[in-house]
């Protein structure tokens, strides 16, 4: 207002000096505004940057972005000791480490590529080593039916989780001997700790191209548990994010071609990642739940939806079908394991089959052995789902 009234006083012709305490005021004003949003703006501008050379950033549940996630953001979800929550807030309950280790058996944008390179190049202070870890379970958000829960983010499209449980998926699973199920790495190079950590730690790196640290070793878990049932898998590890990180979903689209066009028997693609969770002031959040004692890196199923009709993805609902029935599953079997299943606007190469999920376990900052559990513990939600479809 002060401002507001120094300029009137100018157009009836204020004196030289208050129109210099005017400008001062104003410029004090800006100063103090910009400081105030200075992260939210820095974010912007990062994302716009990233979409201007080409990165596309893949949505992560509960609204938590890969970068620019401000405080604030997290605060709102983040569940607070003694509060509740109804089911269509996001509650993302921080546990106690001491508590966890007490009951546990083991230490533990638009249509493509994730944003995570932007934020690990930051400085030390940033997200880098020596960042701070928070480990958070995500969990009762978005639209529900019993145990499950189906993160909307369409404009056109609704879900009714009971009426897509009884549409039959577009699969039927045969236990011949020939592959059913293709697994793949979109971002190959995906990787996890090693260890346990607070913080970041000194020297370790969230991609790698040893696969026996990465995303990798998740689809090897997954692979195994479907094996296990007589399910045929193709396991392919080829490098799509390296040594160039854009295009990875056009090269990977190459490689489901390449496997489909071998293995016509294969139904079913899955694209197996990890996520990145990074708040402004650089703390990584971890995901994780624990499952019979064990601590497990949490899973979130992502199905794609045409929602306005412009991505040319016919057949999006059979995916979906798919994804509800394999997250009911996990729901059942694992209760806490599975993040909500994120409906989405996206396509992401889901469109090659009928039978397309993308699948993403825990973040940069859980641990190997984490991840690797969550891949066995999906593994075998989605052999029984599948096993279900004949």
């Amino acid at each position: 207002m002060k401002i507001i009234n120094l300029q009137r006083k100018k157009r009836n012709g204020s004196s030289p000096l208050r129109n210099a305490t005017a400008l001062v005021v104003a410029l004090i004003s800006v100063t103090c505004f910009i400081t105030r949003l200075g992260p939210e703006v820095l974010a912007q501008r990062e994302a716009a940057a990233l979409a201007a050379a080409g990165f596309i950033m893949p949505d992560g549940a509960a609204e938590l972005l890969r970068t620019g996630l401000s405080e604030h953001d997290v605060e709102d979800l983040v569940e607070q000791p003694g509060q509740s929550s109804s089911p269509e807030s996001s509650s993302v309950a921080v546990r106690d480490p001491a508590e966890e280790q007490s009951s546990s058996t083991a230490a533990s944008a638009q249509e493509g590529d994730s944003s995570a390179t932007a934020q690990e190049s930051q400085s030390p202070t940033a997200s880098g080593p020596g960042a701070a870890i928070q480990e958070l379970a995500i969990q009762n958000s978005g639209v529900q039916f019993q145990n499950v829960f189906v993160k909307n983010s369409n404009q056109n499209h609704k879900i009714d989780i009971k009426a897509e449980l009884e549409k039959q998926p577009a699969v039927k699973i045969q236990t011949d001997g020939k592959p059913q199920v293709l697994i793949y790495h979109t971002h190959t190079t995906e990787a996890y700790l090693l260890q346990e950590a607070s913080s970041v730690p000194a020297g370790s790196e969230s991609r790698s191209t040893d696969g026996s640290r990465s995303v990798v070793m998740v689809g090897n878990a997954i692979a195994a548990q479907l094996r296990a049932v007589g399910i045929g898998v193709v396991h392919d590890t080829t490098i799509h994010d390296s040594p160039a990180y854009n295009g990875s979903y056009n090269r990977s689209a190459q490689t489901i071609a390449k496997n489909l066009k071998q293995y016509p028997s294969i139904q079913v693609t899955l694209d197996i990642h990890r996520d990145s969770m990074t708040a402004a002031n650089g703390t990584r959040y971890k995901p994780t739940a624990v499952i019979n004692g064990k601590k497990a890196a949490q899973i979130m199923i992502l199905s794609g939806c045409d929602d306005d009709g412009t991505l040319g993805f016919p057949d999006w609902e059979y995916n979906l079908r798919l994804g509800v029935r394999t997250q009911k599953q996990l729901s059942d079997l694992f209760p806490g394991l599975a993040r909500p299943l994120n409906f989405c606007a996206r396509k992401y190469n889901l469109n090659m089959t009928k039978g397309s999920l993308l699948v993403e376990v825990g973040t940069e900052v859980n641990t190997l052995d984490e991840a690797v559990y969550s891949g066995e513990l999906f593994g075998e939600a989605l052999a029984k789902t599948l096993k279900s479809l004949k």
